[in-house]
């Protein structure tokens, strides 16, 4: 679907809530998966750990949705629909005849929320199962960890690039938000598992802790790299729409909580105290660096959604 094809959409704070909440489920169960393969044995926290935080963050988007869309009903229309939507905004579901169109923007969405939440929910009940009945299903859960490690790179990417499908300024030449919004659901997704593991006890617990922290760590880099490629694509489309939208995120409304916000805080902090620039018992402050990873990510979408909304321009 071309680009021109979408009309510009207003996003409410609840599709923020709903973009974040996905990269968490997203990056955790891809991380909880990949620690399995590596040494199920070994990770065992981290597992247990990714696949429960994957689930509880994934259960309210179903919902958010639902309450953005106004009727229940609608659900049914984001999974088949009767042409390709002309619009992004969550309320913009066609009517008519139902069939599935894998094309449109929204249907591919929903079903991709649909297989990843079914996942989540049957690689938690294995663990639950084998934790607390001894009844392990293994293979069971290997299908479900790979067919949701594939549904988990979409949902978290996914909402970068129905973006740039959108006709605003500051989407539409922004070719590196699927990445960025990737790059931040495995930073959040793992800064997640890093935040329970830390309230746990024990010294398999302690010993997760320092792997999943270097992902973390891992995605933020990519996350720096990824932002800063957006920020090119973008300004080198050259148009004055392009720059004013620009200008909301780096020096406009905008500025405060994306530079302070979410690169200083949110990215760059983490970052030191992770390498020990900053702090001597760096050990103990993992809840804080999970902490600002997680409002980091948080404000790099919302400040993006809400900077790209502020400047009305493109074709649609």
């Amino acid at each position: 679907m071309e680009p021109g094809l979408l009309k510009s959409a207003d996003w409410p704070i609840l599709i923020d809530i709903y973009f974040f909440l996905g990269g968490i489920a997203g990056g955790a169960f891809v991380v909880a998966t990949i620690a399995g393969f590596l040494d199920g044995q070994r990770y065992r926290d981290v597992v247990r750990t990714g696949y429960w935080v994957a689930l509880f963050a994934i259960l309210p988007c179903p919902v958010l949705l639902i309450i953005d869309l106004g009727l229940p009903s609608r659900f049914l229309n984001m999974l088949m629909v009767s042409k390709p939507s002309t619009a992004i905004g969550m309320s913009a579901v066609t009517a008519g005849p139902l069939h599935l169109k894998p094309y449109s923007p929204m249907s591919a969405g929903a079903w991709g929320l649909m297989v990843f939440s079914a996942c989540a929910f049957v690689c938690a009940a294995e663990t639950w199962l084998a934790d607390r009945k001894g009844r392990a299903f293994p293979r069971v859960r290997a299908i479900a960890g790979v067919i949701g490690a594939a549904a988990g790179f979409f949902l978290a990417a996914y909402p970068g690039v129905l973006l740039g499908a959108t006709a605003r300024p500051l989407f539409i030449n922004a070719h590196w938000l699927g990445a960025l919004f990737l790059a931040v659901g495995a930073a959040t997704g793992s800064a997640a598992i890093a935040l329970v593991l830390g309230r746990l006890r024990g010294s398999a617990a302690d010993m997760a802790l320092a792997p999943v922290m270097r992902v973390t760590s891992v995605a933020l880099v990519m996350q720096i790299v990824a932002l800063a490629l957006f920020i090119v694509s973008v300004r080198s489309a050259g148009s004055a729409g392009v720059d004013a939208a620009l200008s909301q995120l780096l020096t406009g409304s905008q500025s405060v909580p994306f530079w302070l916000g979410a690169v200083l805080l949110g990215t760059v902090l983490p970052l030191l105290l992770q390498f020990g620039v900053i702090g001597h018992r760096v050990s103990q402050l993992t809840a804080l660096r999970a902490a600002l990873v997680l409002a980091g990510g948080f404000l790099i979408k919302f400040v993006l959604i809400d900077a790209g909304q502020a400047t009305v321009g493109g074709p649609g």
